[in-house]
């Protein structure tokens, strides 16, 4: 809404949106200052495809869109339990509110420790302090991106209930020695797969392994509904105790018969796009990653994995290094931003430090993403993307 002395008016189109004055660039202007005249054009995402729109248009015809109980919704449910090889599935309106209901369904609260990496998602660490309960902030394994199972005796006490494990940017948590240390203590063990949606762990699911698992659709997930995601039980007790929170009677943090329309089509062909995903990665890495001397690769997946990339990682020499990076890659047209920061700056009084927290605390202040777009790129486009990389790389 515009405001013109005391009328307002609807905006016809975007133009009416801009300052006074604004130009807007035509094909024959010269390009903004400081940036190539053709920058590096991703592949769009979310996708256009023409099963979505047949799907939603589906939903709309029959009505589906308006229920609150519709079977899109139900499909859905049963998709996810075959894909993930999980007993049970559960829609929810995001993957960071999947966390704490996971979390609340483990009877976790105050008094209890909940074991999270230091260098993770941040709504991990929020979603156990909305429970009462306090982190206890465990360092990244060295030469892996998930937290370290070796650092679990050292960190865990009495009060320790669970932990949280992420899979981030293409690399699998350590997740079967974490699951062995889980059943040894009687910890529930909560897999965040949100990033990894299609990864494969010694030929299981990734989400196949925890009592809990969480998954995210949001607008720029591997499978994305602009908003939602799922929570994944492996037994019939925490199942139970799911229904008892979220039905009130009805669902209490929905997925939508929308959302879940435009899922579906989606997962039909996840691990196509994952494949694409993963060569164009192979491509960087045995092309181009020589090239980029003063960049360090994040390394290639654990020999057990078939990666899911979401974001593809890289370190830099320094933090002022990152910021260049992230500077000359806007010029470029390239998605690269900085990975998540260290949660070893909060205070004591918010969380446990009980044990060195060096590699976390490097990545957060060096690591440097390129998102999965760019790796959706036809082969035909990779030495496209290769060469930008390089500018990238010698302008930072």
């Amino acid at each position: 809404m515009i405001w013109k002395g005391k009328k307002r008016h609807k905006p016809s189109s975007f133009l009416d949106l801009l300052p006074l004055g604004a130009r807007v660039p035509g094909p024959d202007s010269d390009p903004p200052q400081g940036r190539p005249s053709m920058p590096f054009e991703c592949p769009e995402w979310p996708p256009r495809w023409t099963e979505i729109n047949a799907a939603v248009a589906r939903a709309l015809e029959s009505g589906q869109w308006g229920q609150y109980d519709s079977p899109t919704y139900h499909l859905l449910c049963q998709r996810l339990v075959e894909f993930f090889q999980a007993p049970h599935a559960r829609p929810c309106c995001s993957g960071t509110a999947a966390t704490e209901i996971a979390l609340r369904a483990s009877q976790i609260g105050p008094d209890d420790e909940v074991l999270v990496a230091a260098f993770d998602y941040p709504g991990n660490f929020r979603s156990v302090e909305l429970t009462g309960a306090r982190p206890v902030l465990v360092d990244v394994a060295k030469g892996r991106l998930g937290i370290d199972p070796g650092q679990f005796a050292a960190a865990a006490t009495a009060r320790t209930r669970a932990v949280i494990a992420s899979h981030l940017y293409g690399h699998a948590a350590a997740i079967t020695r974490i699951r062995e240390c889980c059943d040894e203590n009687g910890w529930v063990l909560i897999e965040d797969a949100c990033q990894a949606l299609g990864m494969q762990i010694d030929g299981r699911p990734a989400g196949s392994w925890g009592d809990f698992a969480t998954l995210s659709f949001g607008g720029s997930k591997l499978v994305s509904a602009g908003t939602g995601g799922a929570l994944l039980s492996s037994s019939a007790r925490f199942t139970a105790r799911l229904g008892a929170l979220l039905n009130r009677p009805s669902d209490a943090f929905p997925l939508s018969p929308l959302q879940a329309a435009v899922i579906l089509p989606q997962l039909d062909r996840l691990m196509e796009m994952n494949l694409r995903r993963s060569d164009t990665a192979s491509f960087l890495h045995h092309e181009v990653c020589s090239d980029l001397s003063r960049w360090k690769w994040s390394g290639a997946p654990e020999d057990d994995v078939t990666p899911a990339y979401y974001k593809l990682a890289w370190t830099a020499e320094s933090t002022e290094h990152r910021g260049r990076i992230v500077a000359a890659s806007k010029r470029e047209g390239i998605p690269i931003g900085p990975g998540f920061r260290c949660m070893s700056r909060c205070s004591e009084r918010r969380c446990g430090k009980p044990v060195s927290l060096d590699h976390a605390e490097h990545l957060g202040e060096t690591i440097f993403v390129l998102d999965h777009r760019a790796l959706l790129i036809e082969p035909s486009r990779r030495d496209e993307l290769a060469e930008s990389l390089r500018r990238v790389h010698d302008d930072s």
